[in-house]
């Protein structure tokens, strides 16, 4: 039984994809089972991962019709044996002691997750002149519950994303990403971080993120932009069902307002009957969520965009 198993999405990622694969071969930590979940890719990928494989016996893959990002990390999720699991996006590109920081770090600390730190890299791979850096408000370990105030401060991003994590097996026994969704990471780093009792946060870069033209969260306002508001939904239903504290529920109110409000805002010039169906069903779940957190010039807002039936004639 491998310790660690490394779950890779792969869809039309042809150009990006061999130098993500050697990155993990150039790994120092050897333990590892490698997961390619070709999410029916239309492009050279299936091919490139079935060629991996054959060289590479530590590598199973998956061939499945496309059930977008959350379907493939699920399907890599079913097959995966090790007692620890790591997400990689076949875009970047992970640093040679990627797993064996994040994997001691678990055995040192006892933590159930580790995270390390990730620099943004430009599209062909290469560090910014300027470095910009997603690190930890602070190193050390800690326990999850503690760490769910970062979600709302400018580090964010550090402990909510998937893919510069290590975690125990135990963590996704019974938890899945929703299907069909975006901003999936949203919608289950909470119910992660409530399970574990360490969790060991590192400020050494062991990812690079790669930015690309054409990646998921860089494309135009669709529909499923929506998904974040019922991801943060989600997240502020299930701290009031744990009964966290007043204070990080609050928080978690604010944060699906202004959401909410940011993508009301870019929907309200848009022709998208889609995009205002979408707006209309988050508008009805918003109107259960507390505004007192928000500013007075907000609450207005929230007013007008919960209270009256929305539509562009309405609000002209």
């Amino acid at each position: 039984m491998p310790a660690v198993s490394v779950i890779l999405p792969v869809y039309n990622v042809a150009p990006w994809l061999p130098p993500c694969l050697e990155s993990i071969a150039a790994q120092t930590f050897r333990d590892y089972q490698l997961i390619l979940v070709d999410d029916g890719s239309t492009d050279e990928s299936g091919a490139l991962c079935d060629a991996w494989a054959a060289r590479d016996p530590q590598c199973l893959v998956i061939h499945q019709k496309n059930k977008g990002l959350s379907g493939a990390r699920n399907a890599g999720l079913e097959k995966a044996v090790g007692e620890y699991i790591a997400f990689v996006d076949t875009d970047d590109l992970i640093l040679p002691r990627y797993l064996e920081q994040l994997y001691n770090a678990c055995l040192t600390t006892g933590a159930k997750m580790s995270i390390c730190a990730v620099e943004d890299v430009s599209e062909d791979g290469i560090p910014l002149s300027q470095p910009v850096l997603t690190s930890p408000i602070q190193a050390g370990v800690f326990s999850g519950k503690e760490l769910l105030e970062t979600f709302y401060t400018p580090q964010s991003t550090y402990y909510t994303v998937a893919w510069n994590k290590l975690y125990h097996r135990s963590l996704w026994e019974d938890l899945r990403y929703p299907l069909g969704k975006i901003h999936e990471d949203d919608a289950v780093a909470h119910r992660l971080f409530l399970e574990c009792d360490r969790v060991a946060c590192l400020d050494q870069v062991l990812y690079y993120y790669r930015l690309r033209q054409g990646s998921i969260c860089r494309t135009q306002l669709k529909p499923s932009a929506f998904d974040s508001v019922e991801a943060l939904l989600d997240r502020y239903g299930y701290f009031m069902s744990r009964q966290v504290a007043p204070s990080l529920q609050a928080q978690a109110a604010v944060a699906c307002w202004r959401r909410y409000l940011q993508l009301c805002s870019q929907v309200a010039d848009q022709p998208s009957p889609a995009l205002w169906a979408r707006l209309e069903d988050c508008r009805k779940a918003m109107k259960e969520i507390p505004t007192s957190g928000l500013s007075l010039r907000e609450k207005a807002t929230a007013l007008r965009w919960s209270r009256f039936p929305v539509s562009k004639k309405e609000l002209s």
